[in-house]
């Protein structure tokens, strides 16, 4: 068993094995700029991050190091584990036995952990977590460490794309010191997204898919498949991004929702077993075909969802809520009526795909998505294709956009004829 390993087993982390080891020397034991892309599940984080700074501190106590995340919020989530593992009692002895006392966090604090073995005096402590969304100016770093910097955000959003490409090239060359290595770790979302960049300055990136890796079970494997789209299956397990040129649904605009807007209006696609989610969508008109919009998705019976069902109700002053009668005869409705809710109902009889390509599709270039619609919904829209799954937040929206927004008699008619 390599060292890392036996590290990472004496904090608790009895999953990892080797290659984990492998990835650790890889992406910390360089002077120069190395990416390693991994399946998401692999233990990346918990080996290249938890257990590469604490052994980077052990043999290297004075370095100045960085954890880059997304958002500021989960790097200090990961120094935040980084120092529990250091109060563990194994690691305390390991680091005694090296540097000749206990280590202690003289700072703790705003993101920043500085130990009593780190003996220069520097701006910058002995970990410092910085986020894609806040300032990183005027840092400097011995061994900077990107992880999970490229997420779901950079498939749904080009603004957020743009931003992430910004970020690697300034990261890139200004914020790492000249002859200091950084290393950076994730899995794809996007063909136009930041990989490309890290790749110009790294050369090569590492993969590992899950195909390639032998720790993972095939119940977990079969799991994945069944609740993640074709596209996002490829990209965060198989490492390999799909041609999205047949995808109908691409780059969605996005904006702040307006609550002085009058005439929202929602639709529930309602789940109660198996692998399929529940899917709300809300829409309110703009102007004859403009519209905002917002989507939330929920993975279980949907009877454990109707609390947050009405509190967006409320939230986004929804007048009436569709739902359709074919699957369960009628209880959605009536137990969201006792709830206080509007509700329409309607009878399904139309094909999936022609009412997504033909209601959703044509609606697509006039609606403005909310900011806080979540993932999950989003990622089912932009992976659409005939035949996929799952597929419940586009059958919601189009769901939707037919039954209240295809006729002269729908709300958007009524209030801008």
């Amino acid at each position: 068993m390599n060292p890392a390993v036996k590290l990472g087993h004496l904090i608790g982390k009895k999953k990892l094995i080797d290659i984990h080891s492998d990835w650790i020397r890889y992406i910390w034991d360089s002077n120069v700029a190395r990416a390693l892309m991994a399946f998401r599940g692999s233990y990346k984080t918990t080996s290249c991050i938890l257990i590469g700074a604490i052994r980077w501190m052990l043999f290297r106590p004075n370095d100045r190091i960085a954890i880059i995340k997304k958002s500021y919020s989960a790097g200090a989530q990961d120094l935040k584990a980084i120092n529990q593992a250091m109060q563990l009692p194994a690691v305390q002895v390991l680091f005694k036995y090296v540097h000749g006392a206990y280590p202690k966090a003289t700072v703790n604090r705003d993101g920043k952990l500085t130990y009593n073995f780190k003996k220069t005096i520097t701006p910058e402590g002995s970990l410092t977590a910085l986020g894609l969304d806040g300032n990183m100016t005027g840092y400097h770093f011995d061994k900077i460490i990107c992880d999970d910097i490229i997420t779901i955000k950079d498939r749904t959003s080009r603004a957020a794309r743009e931003n992430t490409v910004e970020m690697v090239r300034e990261i890139s060359t200004n914020i790492i010191d000249p002859g200091k290595g950084s290393g950076w770790t994730g899995t794809p979302w996007h063909r136009n997204d930041a990989w490309t960049q890290i790749n110009r300055f790294t050369g090569i990136i590492r993969k590992y898919p899950i195909s390639k890796c032998n720790f993972i079970g095939e119940e977990f494997l079969a799991r994945k498949k069944a609740s993640t789209t074709p596209y996002l299956f490829a990209a965060n397990y198989e490492l390999e991004l799909l041609s999205d040129e047949s995808l109908l649904f691409q780059d969605p605009k996005y904006g702040i929702w307006d609550y002085a807007v009058k005439g929202s209006v929602a639709h529930i696609d309602a789940a109660y077993d198996g692998d399929h989610f529940n899917a709300m969508t809300i829409v309110s008109p703009l102007s004859r075909d403009e519209y905002q919009a917002v989507g939330f998705t929920y993975a279980g019976n949907v009877q454990d969802w109707y609390g947050e069902i009405q509190r967006l109700y409320r939230k986004y002053r929804v007048k009436y809520i569709y739902v359709e009668t074919n699957g369960d005869k009628g209880y959605l409705a009536r137990d969201l009526k006792e709830r206080n809710m509007q509700v329409k109902t309607y009878s399904e009889n139309q094909n999936k795909h022609l009412k997504i390509s033909t209601y959703l599709y044509n609606a697509w270039g006039g609606i403005i998505w909310a900011k806080e619609t979540d993932d999950e919904y989003m990622s089912q829209i932009l992976d659409y294709k005939e035949g996929s799954t799952p597929d419940d937040a586009p059958d919601s929206g189009s769901s939707l956009f037919r039954e209240e927004f295809s006729t002269k008699k729908s709300a958007a008619w009524a209030l801008y004829q």
